[in-house]
């Protein structure tokens, strides 16, 4: 009774969010995904297009969710037009139109297909079998308290054994920020990355803006060397309805 009476009390008083009961860390993941959009809406798309932009240029990227075929055009630093593929095993690589074995451009293209793939995606995939949830409590930032969600992989899971804390916000349900590290090319100290969301086709969310700072600590303190880096994507369409052969064109 004196438990009902204060859900009562605490609803009337306007304040909310209010958990009586401590989520687990897998019910906080269902929970964000679901204010997603949710992996069904997602898949049920197809695919994606759309333009990356950094400090450096801008790139146009195309993925197929089935088999995260992943596809991106962009212009190196001496000029010439990069085309990177990833067919969901194998990347290929074409430099002015000339397909090139060179294996730095192999093993480059493999790495940013799937990198580009999983940070627009990102949130959807927390849900991908072979992920180890712990609780980290809570944490407040500006003002909000977050629920946080240490997430890393098990043995055998992905190209690399990263970290990721998320910072998962108790009204909206989303991940405000996170920390992760890139282990695959020797980062082991964390990052820090916010990111802002639209509201796409079908009710789909996904981070429009992403700002990434280097991290003191795996607690959000943010490094005295460090600076701001933002990047940013427009012009998203789905379901162009992209084949492994026709994602080439």
């Amino acid at each position: 009774m004196r438990t009902l009476l204060l859900a009562v009390l605490l609803g009337t008083c306007g304040l909310a969010p209010v958990s009586l009961f401590a989520q687990s860390p897998r019910a906080l993941i269902d929970e964000m995904i679901t204010a997603m959009g949710g992996t069904e809406a997602l898949y049920a798309l197809g695919d994606v297009s759309y333009v990356y932009h950094n400090a450096r240029g801008a790139s146009e990227e195309r993925y197929i969710f089935d088999g995260e075929v992943s596809w991106g055009r962009s212009k190196m630093p001496d000029g010439r037009t990069r085309v990177q593929y990833f067919d969901g095993s194998n990347a290929r690589v074409w430099l002015d139109g000339e397909e090139t074995e060179d294996e730095s451009q192999l093993e480059s293209a493999f790495f940013s297909r799937k990198t580009n793939y999983y940070w627009l995606l990102m949130m959807q995939k927390l849900a991908d079998p072979g992920l180890v949830y712990t609780s980290g409590g809570k944490r407040t930032v500006d003002g909000i308290e977050y629920d946080i969600v240490d997430v890393t992989f098990r043995d055998g899971v992905g190209v690399a054994k990263d970290r990721y804390v998320l910072y998962i916000n108790p009204y909206t349900h989303l991940v405000d920020q996170f920390l992760f590290n890139v282990t695959a090319v020797g980062r082991q100290d964390p990052i820090l990355m916010k990111y802002t969301y639209d509201t796409f086709d079908q009710g789909v969310k996904l981070p429009v803006v992403r700002q990434s700072h280097a991290a003191a600590n795996w607690e959000g303190d943010l490094s005295a060397d460090g600076r701001w880096s933002v990047r940013w994507i427009t012009d998203v369409r789905f379901n162009r309805g992209f084949t492994k052969e026709s994602i080439l064109k």
